[in-house]
C-alpha cells in the first residue's frame, strides 16, 4: 500500500468519512478493490470523468470498467454506494414515527434515494404510526405505470394496517405534482376506505426534495387529527 493511501485511511479513521475530499473518497473506496499502485491512477480517471462518487455510482458498471479502468470489484463496490446509503438513512429515520409530515417526507426521501427509475411503494402503520412494513408496487414511468388497486388493499390486510401511506420519485424532475398524481391520490383513497383503512399521505419525491400532498390538498385525503402537518 501507498503513501498516500494509508495516509488517507488514517485521515478516515481519525476524522471521519466527511473529512475527505471528493478525490479522497474515490481513493479510499478503490483501495479496497484496486491493485496496489493502480488505485490513484483509476481514481483520477474516476475524478476526471465524473467528479465525485454519487455521480460515479449512476453510472453503469461495464462503461466504468472501460473507461476508467477498474476492475469488476470496483464498479460494483461503486454502484453499491447509493443502496448502502439508502439503507443507512433509512435506519436513522425509523427511530421516529411516521406521525409528521416532515418525518413522513424524511422516510420516503430516504427509502427512494438513489432510485434511477420512478418507483411506486406503500407503506403500513399501526395506531401509533409505527411502521410495519413498506413494499414496492410498481417501478418505470409513473404515468405510465398500472398496477391493480387490488395490490394496495391486499398489501393492508396482509399488514393489519391502520393508516396507509404511498410514495413515489421523480427521479429526474422536481417534486411537482401533476394532474395525474392527484387522480391516483383520489382513487387510492376511495379503495382503502372501502376496507376500513384510512389514507394518510402520498409523498413525492423529486430533484428538489419532497412534498406532501396532504399539505397541498389536504380535502385529498381522510381526516386525520394525530398526524401532524
Amino acid at each position: 500500500m501507498d503513501d498516500k493511501v494509508t495516509k488517507i485511511r488514517e485521515k478516515y479513521l481519525k476524522y471521519g468519512y466527511n473529512s475527505l475530499s471528493e478525490f479522497e473518497k474515490i481513493i479510499l473506496i478503490l483501495s479496497y478493490s484496486e491493485r496496489n499502485g493502480e488505485t490513484e491512477i483509476s481514481a483520477s480517471k474516476i475524478f476526471d470523468i465524473y467528479g465525485n462518487l454519487h455521480t460515479a455510482a449512476d453510472s453503469d458498471t461495464t462503461f466504468l470498467m472501460k473507461e476508467c479502468g477498474i476492475s469488476l470489484k470496483s464498479a460494483i463496490l461503486i454502484n453499491l454506494i447509493p443502496a448502502l446509503k439508502r439503507r443507512s438513512e433509512i435506519d436513522l429515520v425509523l427511530n421516529n414515527k411516521l406521525n409528521t409530515v416532515e418525518n413522513a417526507k424524511n422516510y420516503f426521501s430516504a427509502y427512494l434515494m438513489g432510485r434511477r427509475t420512478e418507483y411506486v411503494v406503500v407503506s403500513a402503520v399501526n395506531k401509533k404510526f409505527n411502521l410495519i412494513n413498506t413494499s414496492v408496487l410498481a417501478y418505470g414511468s409513473f404515468s405510465e405505470v398500472h398496477f391493480p388497486k387490488r395490490l394496495i388493499l391486499d398489501f393492508a390486510l396482509k399488514n393489519e394496517a391502520e393508516y396507509i401511506f404511498m410514495a413515489h420519485c421523480h427521479p429526474k424532475n422536481t417534486s411537482a405534482p401533476s394532474s395525474s398524481d392527484i387522480k391516483t391520490t383520489r382513487e387510492i383513497k376511495s379503495a382503502i376506505n372501502s376496507i376500513g383503512r384510512l389514507f394518510v399521505d402520498h409523498i413525492i419525491v423529486g430533484t428538489d426534495g419532497a412534498v406532501s400532498l396532504r399539505e397541498i390538498d389536504d380535502k385529498l385525503f381522510d381526516k386525520i387529527t394525530n398526524y401532524i402537518l
